[in-house]
């Protein structure tokens, strides 16, 4: 990416906004700000150049970007709109990177739309996302987007290995996270979880158990934490419930249908403000 991008820049085609998509969280990252890095022609970290700024939901304790820190709400949030105040410093170029757009409340989202249809001169924006179902037509519209490649699925498998990852457990995670790349970025604490929760939900699919044996708040000493990890389990629970390989009868059918809406919800519900713990026992609640 980083050589496409310096063939744009030569050839005066840069666009306002870039959208690097791609299963690789950490890859996307590691492009982005490469080709901040080669706007900037900066031979040094990105990350102290002057005229460059990273909006990293990790680093601000969020599953995602939140509007405050797109337009100014309060003093001590780092946003967009004060990082866009001033003229670039150094040259005529500045760079701003915001990770893990797909995660990026509504909010923030809309109050990105005039800022990247029409960016102050000689800044270029760059989002990443594993998904684009999350990002509104709107915000997708307004920028090039551009696909990173998967790896070969002998990398993956070697990488598999070297981490411990049997093709049983593999093939779970697998249903669960849609990548082997997005597999291998987890850490092991958050693998071993998913793993130990598959067979609750394996049996509750079944019948054999009700919810109430897999929808628990996962532990954590933070609240952030325990927001992420609970996003993880819903979408890896949902992942398994449309994967499942049961008689596609009308019971099933509908109990399906069922709980892909509640976990929708409940997945929406998680991303916003409603605590974890709330989130999951009104999912054990319904019928």
């Amino acid at each position: 990416m980083k050589a496409r991008f310096k063939k744009e820049r030569a050839a005066g085609s840069l666009a306002d906004a870039y959208l690097l998509v791609g299963a690789s969280r950490t890859r996307l990252r590691e492009e982005a700000l490469a080709c901040a890095g080669a706007l900037l022609e900066s031979r040094g970290p990105v990350h102290e150049h002057a005229d460059f700024a990273l909006f990293d939901p990790v680093e601000f304790g969020a599953p995602g970007l939140k509007v405050e820190h797109i337009a100014f709400r309060k003093e001590g949030v780092p946003c967009v709109e004060t990082a866009l105040r001033y003229r670039p410093k150094i040259g005529k170029h500045r760079a701003i990177v915001l990770l893990d757009a797909d995660r990026m409340t509504t909010d923030a989202q809309g109050a990105l739309l005039k800022t990247t249809e029409e960016p102050p001169d000689g800044t270029v924006l760059f989002f990443t996302a594993a998904e684009l179902y999350n990002l509104s037509p709107a915000l997708r519209s307004r920028c090039r987007i551009w696909r990173i490649p998967r790896l070969p699925e002998e990398e993956l498998s070697r990488q598999a290995a070297a981490a411990g990852i049997g093709i049983e457990d593999w093939n779970i995670l697998i249903r669960a996270c849609g990548s082997g790349e997005a597999i291998l970025e987890l850490p092991l604490t958050e693998r071993k979880m998913l793993l130990e929760t598959y067979p609750q939900v394996a049996a509750w699919l079944q019948g054999s158990d009700g919810p109430e044996f897999w929808c628990q708040t996962p532990v954590a000493s933070k609240l952030a934490e325990k927001r992420q990890l609970g996003l993880l389990l819903l979408a890896a629970t949902r992942a398994w419930l449309v994967t499942a390989q049961l008689p596609p009868n009308s019971a099933y059918l509908g109990f399906q249908g069922q709980w892909c809406r509640r976990l929708d919800l409940a997945l929406a519900r998680l991303s916003g403000q409603v605590t974890p713990d709330l989130v999951f026992q009104e999912l054990v609640r319904f019928p």
